[in-house]
């Protein structure tokens, strides 16, 4: 197995060669603009295929939920094209339909975005359809309901879903209260007690053109602006509160918490302390080292949890950087008789990168394998636009994509040891088990206190 990792990472190093050759990436030409209504606009003209995108991003995700209402950020979108004061759902089904258009709106713990996308011989009416549903929704008592029915039915069936569902719990975990603790699809319980006035208030509140970016991409025609100013003239600027989003709670050694499932088949395994912002200075260089450490498939927990010992079929580790510090996670799973081994030499793998840190061989695989995979963020003018709208709502300049094959090539190895050293610290750790009581709580007890939960709780 070594060895064909070994083959694949030469054939994709010989392929990213040229891009240490490349000092700055080019972007595609765009345009940055305001409407009438001070809504920011970035235009990114692409006549190659006959198709247009209307991108818009909220400055406001699930961490905003209330923490009794998780959940509402995500309800609120999905109720955005279920009918306005003028069209409801179904005709608005119906006029996407014969656009052959697609609608969807998403919510990360920091904002969310809403986007529609056709043909752009129907670009015109797709873009009064889609300002439309972002700045009139109805939010009908009969859609709320409805929306809601769906929403629990798939609530309820994440749960059978082992690795899904302790991954949605896993923020709770380990922020608790904090704004970032809410689960952003919602809870079984707090979906049930989300009212319109809620609904109504969350959109009216943050659904601003002052808390808004929008981008327009594709085979728009000359009179974009026109066009734009027009159909949301009508959407005005309010006060929009500003989530205030406190430091990451402290954890103090080992913690572990048991969350009871009598008829799971397997263990599912989180890890997760601090990790960073988005803003973070040192942000590429922990990268590299998450590269190394299990953010790729030739990794140091790959090869030791997987290959050498045969503990898992997968294990990976990530930092979900958000506006405030976001967690370092590692996420894994085993039989029930494994579970204490392979937390135990989860950890020392940890340990071991933390004290003696990356080689200059593996620095430099990792830094090939993110230059290779850079072009992805850029490859399409979809992609590149959704990319600024994120870079700007951080506050992170252009710079940040024209110079990254430089500034990952100029990243030493002393750089990333720095760092594997002061944000990686296994001694300071969350343990999330899903499993079966009776069949692994004896062997977390050795490793520590443990809290013990139903899953019940979490629905």
């Amino acid at each position: 197995m070594k060895k064909i990792i070994g083959i694949i990472l030469t054939l994709i190093l010989a392929g990213c060669s040229t891009f240490s050759s490349q000092p700055k990436v080019e972007l595609k030409d765009y345009k940055e603009t305001k409407l009438k209504n001070g809504l920011p606009v970035l235009l990114m003209k692409d006549d190659s295929l006959p198709y247009v995108t209307y991108t818009l991003l909220i400055k406001s995700g699930s961490a905003a939920d209330p923490h009794n209402l998780s959940g509402l950020s995500s309800m609120t979108a999905a109720l955005l094209k279920k009918g306005t004061s003028k069209r409801n759902a179904t005709q608005f089904a119906e006029s996407l339909d014969q656009m052959g258009a697609d609608f969807s709106a998403a919510v990360s713990k920091d904002y969310t975005i809403a986007s529609a996308t056709g043909l752009s011989f129907h670009q015109n009416q797709l873009l009064k359809d889609f300002a439309e549903i972002v700045t009139e929704p109805s939010f009908s008592s009969s859609e709320i309901e409805r929306t809601r029915s769906l929403i629990l039915a798939g609530l309820q069936q994440s749960v059978d879903d082992p690795s899904g569902f302790v991954s949605s719990v896993l923020d709770g975990y380990l922020y608790g209260e904090h704004p970032y603790g809410s689960n952003s699809n919602g809870t079984i319980n707090d979906i049930k007690h989300i009212r319109k006035k809620n609904l109504i208030k969350h959109y009216v509140s943050t659904y601003r053109p002052n808390n808004a970016q929008l981008a327009v991409v594709g085979n728009f025609s000359k009179d974009i602006i026109d066009q734009l100013n027009s159909v949301f003239a009508e959407w005005t600027e309010r006060p929009v509160d500003n989530l205030k989003v406190p430091e990451f709670p402290k954890i103090s050694g080992l913690e572990i918490e048991l969350i009871d499932r009598s008829d799971l088949k397997q263990t599912q395994i989180r890890f997760g302390h601090k990790g960073i912002s988005r803003t973070n200075p040192d942000f590429l260089s922990l990268r590299v080292a998450n590269t190394i450490l299990g953010g790729a498939f030739a990794s140091r927990l790959v090869d030791e949890i997987r290959e050498k010992r045969g503990l898992t079929y997968s294990i990976s580790s990530y930092f979900d950087t958000r506006r405030s510090e976001g967690p370092f996670i590692i996420s894994t799973f085993t039989r029930h008789d494994k579970v204490k081994e392979t937390i135990q030499e989860t950890l020392n793998v940890l340990k071991k990168f933390s004290q003696s840190g990356a080689t200059d061989q593996e620095v430099s695989d990792a830094k090939a394998l993110l230059k290779g995979s850079f072009p992805r963020a850029v490859e399409t003018p979809e992609a590149l636009a959704e990319n600024l709208l994120v870079l700007r709502y951080y506050g992170i300049p252009d710079s940040y994509l024209t110079n990254y094959l430089k500034d990952v090539d100029k990243i030493t190895t002393a750089d990333v040891n720095r760092v594997i050293k002061k944000y990686i610290t296994p001694d300071d750790m969350k343990v999330l088990v899903y499993s079966s009581k009776s069949k692994v709580l004896g062997q977390l007890k050795p490793l520590g206190n443990v809290k013990v939960k139903d899953y019940k709780s979490f629905l």
